[in-house]
């Protein structure tokens, strides 16, 4: 694959992309009714197991898919239109797509057929409190014992909330310049639990480690070498975030069109009014450049250099975040008083679009991070 797009043909789905949107679009009309009880959580879950969209993410070699970023893309952006709480990004693209890259063969070979059925679920804890969205542990550090590694320290806004296991960096305690992958079960001694959600339904927790034992690491080497993989892994997730928010933002404009044809004021259609077209149309082409950057990155990934990865990462993310933004501030004065009531559908893309313009960061945190990857260092 070319390190950049060259031509329009690579903004466009494949017949299999095709029909894999066409399948998630319906099983949306099907399920995405919403709902606060594990119980719907989890039959969504099996839902997507059956369909093998747990086994996308994951290699061939382990007997998953071998989904592209574009594929996972695909999926995300079907998916973001009925704005659920199910962590298929967090879970299925970041959680088990990182537990594939950094564990040995005989863990990976061991778990992947567990998460691509559904049985299991793991996470990604990235970040540690107050470390803005920085992947680098610093207070997270595990130490060698005679039965093997002692982890002491805490990761916040864990996305994918409770989970079976959780995929987590760690700071060697005795060599300062390496980190270590560590795989933390649920029940593992010393370690405390704190789940919630955040205001759109999605779950998250924060893990305390006070003296986890393990018996031994996933892998352990350079802190530049584990922190490149957690960052690829990062960065493919946050691609397939954005497209499920340009899902969430089509399906919220949709809404929005709908409602404004059919509430009347002055004696017509509110969407009558030519300022309130003008709106909509800007609301429309935001939505599209976000969609055609998403898939463009999304396109480039798989084959780029990891520092041209990082900048279509930004690049993408800034834009989809400020679309987002957007697009919360429109609907919401759009539709008035009525989105803030639990009983209208726009509720919950009101939420989802508040939350997601800054879950993975916020446009101003992304094209910071462009520009310091894309402009010379003068220093």
């Amino acid at each position: 694959m070319n390190a950049t797009p060259t031509n329009m043909t690579t903004l466009l789905l494949s017949e299999e992309q095709t029909m894999l949107a066409d399948s998630a679009r319906k099983w949306v009309a099907r399920h995405g009714a919403p709902t606060s009880s594990e119980a719907g959580d989890a039959e969504r879950w099996r839902s997507m197991a059956e369909l093998g969209w747990l086994a996308l993410p994951l290699p061939e070699a382990l007997g998953g898919l071998g989904g592209s970023t574009v594929d996972l893309c695909t999926l995300a952006e079907a998916l973001g239109q009925a704005a659920q709480p199910t962590p298929w990004v967090a879970a299925a693209v970041l959680g088990a797509g990182l537990l594939a890259q950094a564990a040995p063969e005989a863990v990976a070979a061991e778990w992947a057929p567990l998460l691509a059925e559904g049985h299991r679920c793991v996470a990604f804890a990235a970040f540690e409190p107050g470390a803005h969205r920085v992947l680098s542990p610093q207070l997270t550090t595990a130490q060698r014992t005679a039965g093997g590694w002692q982890l002491h320290g805490s990761k916040a806004l864990v996305l994918g909330g409770p989970a079976d296991a959780w995929l987590l960096l760690a700071r060697l305690h005795d060599r300062h310049d390496e980190l270590g992958y560590f795989l933390l079960p649920r029940s593992a001694p010393g370690l405390r639990v704190e789940s919630g959600r955040l205001v759109d339904g999605q779950p998250v927790c924060t893990l305390q480690l006070q003296g986890v034992q393990l018996h031994g690491a996933l892998r352990t080497g350079p802190a530049e070498d584990l922190l490149a993989m957690a960052d690829t892994a990062q960065a493919r997730a946050t691609l397939a975030h954005g497209a499920e928010l340009v899902g969430a933002m089509a399906q919220a404009l949709q809404l929005t069109l709908d409602y404004l044809k059919t509430r009347r004021q002055f004696g017509k259609p509110i969407a009558a009014n030519q300022v309130v077209q003008h709106r909509l149309v800007d609301l429309h082409v935001q939505i599209e450049e976000a969609r055609a950057i998403t898939r463009a990155a999304a396109a480039v990934f798989d084959g780029a250099t990891l520092p041209l990865r990082r900048r279509w990462c930004a690049a993408a993310a800034a834009c989809v975040a400020q679309a987002a933004h957007h697009q919360w501030e429109e609907v919401l004065q759009l539709h008035g008083a009525i989105a803030m009531t639990q009983e209208h559908d726009i509720g919950r893309y009101i939420k989802r679009l508040a939350v997601g313009r800054q879950l993975h960061g916020d446009a101003h945190g992304h094209l910071a991070r462009l520009a310091d990857l894309s402009l010379p260092n003068t220093d």
